[in-house]
């Protein structure tokens, strides 16, 4: 199965509403969560083949320790990180906010 979008609806990981905050930071919904679960497609795993890794080129991030502010527009807090390539950031009104 080809990972070069993100997860929308991918088996298992049935996501609704799912909405681009850049080219490469996606989030959506769980049924089964409150709070949002974030996609980033990292860098850092560009050139690592697929089977090798769990979702693609794919990174999850989820919300659940986080205070979900709004949710139209998506306000989040606090930040989000991802260690796999050290991108940091917000989300306040819908938009990504670079840390």
């Amino acid at each position: 199965m080809a990972r070069s979008a993100p997860p929308a609806d991918w088996p298992g990981l049935e996501m609704v509403g799912m909405t681009e905050l850049t080219d490469d930071i996606y989030y959506g919904w769980l049924t089964h969560e409150t709070n949002p679960t974030f996609w980033h497609r990292c860098s850092a795993l560009a050139d690592v083949p697929e089977e090798r890794t769990v979702h693609g080129p794919w990174v999850a991030a989820g919300t659940s320790a986080h205070t979900l502010v709004s949710r139209e527009p998506l306000h989040l807090e606090p930040s989000l990180l991802w260690r796999c390539c050290g991108l940091h950031g917000f989300v306040r009104d819908g938009v990504w906010i670079p840390a």
